[in-house]
């Protein structure tokens, strides 16, 4: 029954969940200034509101695994999909900080059940198929974030208010679920125990790592846009262009990456996205607007292959069993993107965005630093 899980048909449904979740989270990036606006809050408080997203996410994560054995990963995936959707309109209307809160709380919860479910769908397709496929399952997910943001902020610009927008990409996104539906996987029972377990050794390392790709990531969700009308005086209509110009080139490079992964290796690949990743973040913030998006550009394109590289390492690795690894680094990883922006928005009240976004940049030397070891050490083969 395993084998077929690697078919065209669960790989095309395993892609579509990915484009479903990813364009679901980035259809919040620009609303997130109008949210701002309509509650009148200063940079610290609202950052912290948005920490909400994060403590739902990590409290969801960690029981991720078991709630998917408990009533099977394809319902919980449908479930946290829908739930996901709804928070999303709730989140454009709500004008009550209290109400706010518990919004973001949703939204974060059934963010990580969704993360999670859909990596291991993932690793479960890729591993009955016998050939690399993360990096192309996670090009769907940069592409579902690309046409989040961009139909938004195409649908804001075009005069529409931000509840009508956001009801549009939740129906969008509760349709791609729907058709994907029949190929995901039912059971999670072809990858052993994936119970959140602390990560241990190398899966440790690659845990680190992966939060620290995954915080940038997090930032450019949230305050790229907040941070394109800070600094650049771009209108809040079209500031969702800088997440756009993120996650296209993300998309892109994300597209070719297991092509990449096989000619180049997984460690030569991490080590130079880095670099490129960096320069990116260094041009964002020294240069005028054209310059900027384009710096915004190398950033998305040095981004994109880390995270699949980290999980596809931390399958492989002997350290610990497979799926409890690969919980344990998407767990901690992706909290980097559910308390980055609080870490942004109450840095940015202490010194200042710009400022906030140095510190970003210097994580990134971090990455280059451990990215060869943590992969080398993490794969049994590369």
């Amino acid at each position: 029954m395993q084998s077929i899980f690697g078919t065209p048909a669960y790989q095309r449904a395993t892609r579509l969940t990915f484009f479903a979740v990813g364009f679901t989270m980035a259809a919040w990036a620009p609303l997130v200034a109008y949210a701002k606006q309509r509650l009148m809050l200063d940079d610290g408080v609202f950052g912290s509101l948005l920490l909400c997203i994060g403590f739902g996410s990590l409290l969801s994560m960690p029981f991720a695994g078991r709630i998917a054995r408990f009533m099977g990963l394809r319902r919980l995936m449908q479930l946290s999909g829908i739930c996901f959707s709804v928070a999303l309109v709730a989140l454009s209307v709500i004008s009550e900080p209290w109400q706010f809160a518990v919004a973001l709380f949703v939204f974060g919860a059934c963010l990580g059940l969704g993360d999670i479910c859909v990596n291991l769908q993932g690793a479960m397709v890729e591993k009955a198929a016998g050939q690399p496929l993360m990096s192309g399952f996670h090009g769907l997910f940069s592409a579902g974030t690309f046409a989040g943001a961009a139909g938004v902020t195409l649908v804001l610009n075009q005069g529409a208010s931000p509840l009508t927008a956001s009801f549009i990409a939740a129906v969008t996104a509760a349709v791609i679920l729907l058709i994907a539906r029949s190929h995901q996987i039912r059971q999670l029972d072809a990858l052993d125990d994936a119970s959140f377990l602390w990560p241990k050794g190398v899966v440790l390392l690659l845990a680190a790592l992966a939060f620290i790709c995954l915080l940038i990531e997090g930032a450019m969700l949230d305050w790229s846009a907040l941070y394109l009308n800070g600094v650049h005086n771009v209108p809040l209509a079209s500031a969702g262009i800088a997440y756009s110009t993120f996650t296209l080139a993300m998309t892109c490079a994300r597209l070719v990456g297991d092509r990449l992964a096989r000619c180049l290796g997984d460690s030569v690949l991490l080590l130079g996205g880095a670099a490129v990743s960096l320069l990116g973040l260094v041009l964002a913030q020294t240069l005028s607007l054209s310059g900027a998006l384009i710096g915004f550009a190398l950033a998305g394109l040095g981004m994109a292959n880390a995270v699949p590289i980290l999980f596809r390492a931390a399958l492989t690795q002997n350290r610990m069993p497979a799926a409890a690894s690969l919980s344990s680094v998407a767990t901690i990883g992706y909290l980097g993107v559910l308390l980055g922006p609080g870490f942004i928005g109450h840095l940015s009240e202490i010194t200042s965005l710009h400022t906030a976004f140095w510190c970003l940049t210097a994580s990134l030397l971090v990455l280059c630093l451990f990215a060869r070891p943590a992969v080398t050490r993490g794969l049994k083969c590369t």
